[in-house]
C-alpha cells in the first residue's frame, strides 16, 4: 500500500514536471481562440434610451449632493498639533480595526 502512493503522482509532481518542460521550452500555452466576435454596424447614441436612463430631476439632485458635500468640506476644522501627531504617530492601528 506504501509503495502505491510512493508511486501516484501528485500535484507536486505535475507542477514540478510542467514547469521543466516550461523552462526547456517544450511546453506551449495553446492560442486564445476568441468565441464570438462583435461586429458594430450603427452608432450606441439614442435620445430615447438616454432618457429612460437618465430621469428628470437627476441633474438637480446630483447638484443638491454636491452642494451638501462641499458644504461639509468647507466647514472642516483642523484639530490641531497635538491631535495630528498623536493621529499620524500610529495611523495604521486606525485602519486594523
Amino acid at each position: 500500500m506504501i509503495e502505491l502512493a510512493a508511486t501516484r503522482p501528485t500535484s507536486t509532481t505535475f507542477a514540478v514536471a510542467v514547469g521543466a518542460a516550461m523552462l526547456a521550452g517544450q511546453f506551449h500555452y495553446p492560442p486564445r481562440v476568441e468565441a464570438y466576435e462583435v461586429q458594430q454596424v450603427r452608432g450606441t447614441y439614442s435620445g430615447f434610451m438616454e432618457s429612460l436612463a437618465k430621469p428628470a430631476g437627476v441633474d438637480h439632485f446630483a447638484q443638491q449632493i454636491a452642494a451638501i458635500y462641499n458644504g461639509f468640506a468647507e466647514r472642516q476644522e483642523r484639530l490641531g498639533a497635538e491631535f495630528e501627531a498623536a493621529i499620524f504617530s500610529d495611523l495604521e492601528s486606525l485602519y486594523e480595526a
